[in-house]
């Protein structure tokens, strides 16, 4: 004796062939002339797969138009399959495609950094706001206090490691200009990104900064950042090097709070 199935169970089939081309639904799925059960609903497995296909272009416009429509479809089809939307928001869905991509694509680097270029643009757009210490906060904070000094920094910033010249390519885009050869350099390259106001910038880090950026972000007091630079610096310019440094943070609006021990 068959048993009706009950408007859950049914949801679960309809679900898991959305999702999965699961068939349990296509027993529950009336055919006729116009088209049978799996053409029915392949139509809304496949609408499913172009919402997020959509999302994966808006979000990695750059990388889209680098491979082209045809193969970021493939690429991004692929991607589907390997990472289910598992979040209720549709806007988290892309950010495993930097390490799906360097998974796959073992051969094209370029494309995971991309990839990983873009997705912090959008990390550092929707990031929480905080408040911004200013040039003139800094200083006026007493100079005995400074060695304890300790900084926390604006949520609105990402760094990376380049070897690629994927910002200048996602410049060319958003440009709308040629873009320039994919080119790798004989090192990676410390990168900043961080928002100000709604405007998404970013730039190069040169060693000695991306090291005490880092360290700053770690929590450590500016003493021991200061030391940090005074290894990379030339003799007696540490502590000049190391307030041109703070000066630039505040001005680019990265640092949240400076507090004292």
């Amino acid at each position: 004796m068959s048993t009706v199935p009950g408007v859950a169970e049914v949801q679960a089939w309809f679900q898991a062939y959305v999702l999965e081309r699961r068939p349990a639904i296509e027993s529950a799925t009336v055919s006729d002339a116009a088209a049978d059960a799996s053409e029915r609903l392949n139509v809304y497995a496949e609408a499913y797969r172009l919402r997020l296909l959509e999302v994966l272009g808006k979000d990695y416009p750059a990388l889209r138009a680098l491979l082209g429509d045809a193969e970021f479809d493939r690429l991004g089809r692929g991607y589907v399959e390997a990472h289910p939307s598992d979040t209720p928001s549709i806007r988290w869905f892309g950010r495993h495609l930097a390490g799906y991509l360097r998974r796959e694509q073992p051969r094209r680097p370029v494309l995971s950094e991309l990839a990983a270029f873009e997705w912090a643009q959008g990390e550092v757009f929707d990031a929480a706001d905080a408040p911004v210490v200013g040039v003139e906060d800094i200083a006026r904070i007493p100079a005995r206090a400074w060695p304890g000094l300790r900084f926390v920094l604006h949520p609105a910033q990402r760094r990376l490691d380049l070897v690629w010249n994927v910002p200048a390519i996602a410049q060319a885009f958003a440009a709308t200009v040629e873009s320039p050869r994919p080119t790798a350099g004989p090192a990676p390259v410390a990168w900043l990104l961080w928002r100000h106001g709604l405007d998404i910038r970013w730039r190069s880090l040169e060693p000695v900064e991306a090291s005490a950026l880092d360290a700053a972000r770690r929590g450590e007091p500016f003493g021991e950042i200061c030391e940090r630079i005074g290894e990379r610096s030339a003799p007696g310019q540490a502590a000049v090097h190391a307030a041109g440094l703070l000066k630039r943070w505040a001005a680019d609006g990265l640092i949240s709070a400076a507090r004292a021990e």
